[in-house]
């Protein structure tokens, strides 16, 4: 800004002084002739005055090169700075790729989709509501005089186990996705036992821990397990869980009791037949002896658990029971010489 102000200043006194002699030269031109030395001392003045516009002419055109040279770096740099960062985004964008892709691999994780939250309903002011982003339920029964058999270190319900017991009793209520994967261990919520105490008398009955009796510490193990791994991933508060699983519990069906007074075996289609069908429910086999039987539930919008459902073949693939199914009984021996049915 300086030397523009300088050339500008200069500019102005060398034209001054030219319009100075000029105007003294056709003052005097009248009385003489124009004087060779006055021409002489406007020439160098003249010649100044047209270089120093030439010089200023070319700064000109070299300070728009600059500017042009600094606008098209500038541009180069957004469009650089552009691409780098669409190469960013991207490189995230791939990477939730491969995490969800990861997620649908892994059964711990859960199957994720939008707007599947669901608002807590008279749950209590400490329940964790947890995302139910599931499909469906899994509701599997398990016969308890089985589970008994089969175990080579007798577990202490089954010295004694009582009558009520001696029938399919609820395992657990289980959150699945329809691609066989399922959620698990979905919140750190604790589990408290007095929470239950509206339903514990049922649930004792309907829902056996038949490794402790119910009058030891240990009893309520079970249901710990099943809402620790389970229910926290129903967005349900722990009286609801347990609640509607009671609910869901199917008698067991008399061809099976018949079974097991008889000492007979029970033709696996007709047990599937009972349930609805080969697509309605999954018969889990132990050394050709009934163990479980699992049927699937629709999930309603608010999480609880919906109607019966065909099972997707996830489910159904876990079926291995043969064409005959042979029924266990609780050991009913002399006392004092063996298991006693209470």
């Amino acid at each position: 800004t300086k030397e523009k102000g300088s050339v500008r200043s200069t500019r102005a006194a060398i034209l001054a002084f030219i319009l100075h002699s000029v105007a003294d030269n056709t003052t005097m031109a009248p009385q003489s002739t124009i004087s060779c030395t006055r021409a002489i001392m406007a020439a160098p003045a003249i010649l100044l005055f047209v270089a120093t516009c030439i010089a200023q002419f070319i700064s000109a055109v070299q300070g728009n090169d600059t500017v042009v040279d600094n606008n098209n770096n500038n541009n180069n740099s957004m469009i650089r700075g552009a691409t780098h960062t669409i190469v960013v985004d991207d490189s995230s964008l791939a990477a939730s790729d491969a995490e969800i892709d990861h997620g649908l691999k892994r059964h711990h994780k859960r199957h994720v989709k939008p707007d599947r939250k669901k608002k807590p309903s008279h749950h209590d002011e400490n329940h964790d509501s947890s995302d139910n982003s599931f499909d469906f339920y899994v509701f599997s029964m398990t016969y308890q005089p089985e589970f008994c058999s089969e175990k080579h270190e007798t577990p202490e319900g089954c010295h004694h186990p009582k009558q009520i017991w001696d029938r399919l009793t609820i395992h657990g209520l289980w959150p699945n996705n329809d691609d066989g994967s399922y959620p698990q261990n979905c919140s750190n919520e604790k589990f408290d036992l007095s929470s239950l105490e509206p339903i514990r008398e049922e649930l004792e009955q309907q829902w056996p821990n038949i490794k402790a009796l119910p009058n030891s510490a240990s009893h309520g193990d079970f249901w710990e397990h099943e809402w620790s791994k389970h229910g926290t991933c129903t967005g349900l508060s722990q009286l609801e869980y347990f609640s509607h699983a009671l609910k869901k519990l199917i008698p067991t069906p008399s061809i099976v009791k018949d079974a097991e007074e008889q000492h007979t075996a029970v033709k696996k289609d007709e047990l599937l037949a009972v349930y609805g069908g080969a697509e309605l429910a999954a018969l889990v086999c132990k050394k050709d002896y009934l163990s479980e039987v699992r049927v699937c539930h629709q999930k309603d919008t608010d999480g609880n658990v919906g109607d019966r459902m065909d099972c997707p073949e996830a489910i159904l693939r876990a079926s291995s029971c043969g064409s005959e199914i042979r029924i266990a009984s609780f050991q009913k021996e002399e006392e004092g010489k063996g298991l006693a049915v209470e």
